[in-house]
């Protein structure tokens, strides 16, 4: 008998963790925004309470300062575990949420639990337009004329008690926002997963609003408005590190690292000027 793709196997052993309370403190900085969320998790139920402000010269300092706050004077040691956004994003954003991280993971002896950036866009956006399980077609903004680009499976918590899951198809990459890679097109789904054909696709991530994607994005979700694109926060990120945490994939302090998917990280004046005369075009 052919297993239901979405449904996880009755033969699995449970996981570390599965049921347990969790306290959990999750840190995003790897975009425009910079968010704080604080989860406990239950018998009962799951809550989360966050924070999020732009990013800016002084994000370090502030979100040293928005853990304070978020903490509400809860010791550090209350806590059973440390998420940060890995990426792939900005990369002083990426140093500075990981550095964080790993210096509250190294003074409690704390795990860290590594959620990605485009992972986190990809629940969040499904969370708020309130989707069954689907695949989303993420683009986040890369800069430097650039998109960071996945493919996933989104699956909703079916209780109050559990954490979703987000399955990565294809990606993460980075590429042009003229067309999606081939990965990441219905076609090559259909030849990969063909027990996906059936679901829905919708955008996430904030590139779509922001860069202005080519027709070749939008063919993909078969004439359905990106508007609920979102990129991911804390909150988000914090939801999905509780699934990761109950299956024990929290690795130690110093094994914890962003996920960089290009080595550039700026652009030459030739390359600024001709990325400024595209832009000029387009609009």
């Amino acid at each position: 008998m052919q297993r239901d793709p979405l449904s996880p196997s009755a033969a699995s052993p449970p996981p570390p963790h599965a049921g347990g309370q969790a306290c959990l403190l999750a840190l995003a900085s790897s975009g425009a925004w910079t968010s704080v969320a604080l989860l406990r998790a239950d018998a009962t139920g799951v809550e989360c309470d966050s924070l999020a402000e732009p990013a800016g010269a002084d994000q370090s300092t502030r979100l040293l300062a928005m853990i304070g706050e978020v903490l509400g004077g809860r010791d550090l040691g209350a806590l059973s575990a440390i998420a940060f956004d890995a990426g792939p994003g900005a990369f002083t954003g990426l140093r500075i949420g990981c550095s964080v991280a790993q210096g509250l993971g190294f003074a409690r002896g704390l795990p860290l639990i590594e959620v990605g950036s485009l992972e986190s866009a990809a629940w969040r956006s499904l969370r708020l337009a309130g989707r069954p399980p689907a695949l989303a077609l993420v683009a986040n903004d890369a800069r430097m004329g650039e998109i960071y680009a996945s493919l996933c499976l989104v699956r909703a918590p079916e209780t109050d008690t559990e954490a979703p899951v987000v399955e990565v198809l294809a990606g993460p990459v980075v590429c042009r926002p003229d067309a999606p890679p081939t990965s990441m097109t219905r076609g090559a789904l259909a030849a990969t997963r063909p027990d996906l054909a059936g679901l829905e696709w919708f955008a996430a991530g904030d590139a779509w609003r922001g860069v202005g994607l080519a027709a070749g994005w939008h063919e993909a979700l078969a004439g359905r408005d990106p508007v609920g694109a979102v990129a991911g926060d804390a909150h988000a990120l914090a939801e999905l590190a509780l699934g990761l945490w109950r299956a024990g994939q929290g690795v130690p302090a110093e094994a914890a690292s962003p996920r960089y998917v290009r080595d550039k990280v700026a652009l030459d004046v030739d390359e600024q000027r001709r990325l400024r005369e595209q832009r000029a075009v387009a609009r």
